[in-house]
């Protein structure tokens, strides 16, 4: 039994010494997601390709590339251990390039995007250009209603959650959506509002 910890976005070195220490057996994360959240899934594997996947109570499956996204956790990996079932097969070198990709275009959109939990809505009449819209970005625009979040809209529609983010920020840079800026709650004229302090008072979700 291999185990580990991980952090800073790691799963790619994890992949890489459970493929070069064997290539088949169970692999189990344990995490936290880059876009928010607790992942918690078991992978099989055979001959360096993933065959099977199942997923812990909570964690919310909207792709592969979603559950190895990770930036910190811990791993196990039971080398010789095969799978119950058999429903797919996905070379792992081809996850490791499709998670770089993934995590290389997040960092570059959460400079303008911020947040997955941040609201949009489209702008009537705000395209600086003409725009083609492809099935899928039909699904996002559809829903871009000023009340759902991003991380939201990617569960009801059941992409992954850099895929919206993606489509989103393509609208935003064509001028056809624009971020809901989040409304303050009233607060009494006799009410004193006294300062965050501590630990939560600092920390700021990204």
């Amino acid at each position: 039994m291999l185990e580990g910890k991980f952090g800073n976005n790691q799963v790619d070195e994890v992949l890489q010494t459970v493929v070069r220490s064997a290539g088949t057996g169970r692999l189990s994360l344990d995490g936290t997601s880059i876009f928010g959240g607790h992942i918690q899934a078991t992978f099989y594997l055979e001959n360096s390709c993933v065959v099977h996947v199942e997923t812990g109570a909570g964690t919310r499956l909207t792709s592969m590339i979603d559950l190895f996204c990770l930036k910190e956790g811990t791993f196990s990996f039971a080398s010789g251990e095969r799978s119950p079932a058999r429903d797919q097969s996905v070379p792992v070198a081809d996850i490791m390039l499709q998670v770089t990709a993934a995590l290389d275009e997040w960092n570059a959109m959460r400079q303008r995007l911020g947040s997955l939990d941040a609201v949009y809505s489209l702008r009537a009449g705000g395209a600086v250009s003409d725009f083609t819209l492809t099935r899928e970005q039909w699904r996002v625009m559809a829903r871009l209603d000023g009340k759902t979040s991003l991380r939201e809209l990617a569960r009801v529609i059941g992409a992954s959650s850099v895929a919206v983010a993606k489509t989103v920020y393509g609208f935003v840079e064509a001028g056809l959506a624009a971020e809901v800026e989040a409304v303050s709650p009233a607060v009494e004229p006799d009410q004193e509002v006294s300062p965050r302090r501590g630990f939560l008072g600092l920390w700021s979700r990204r």
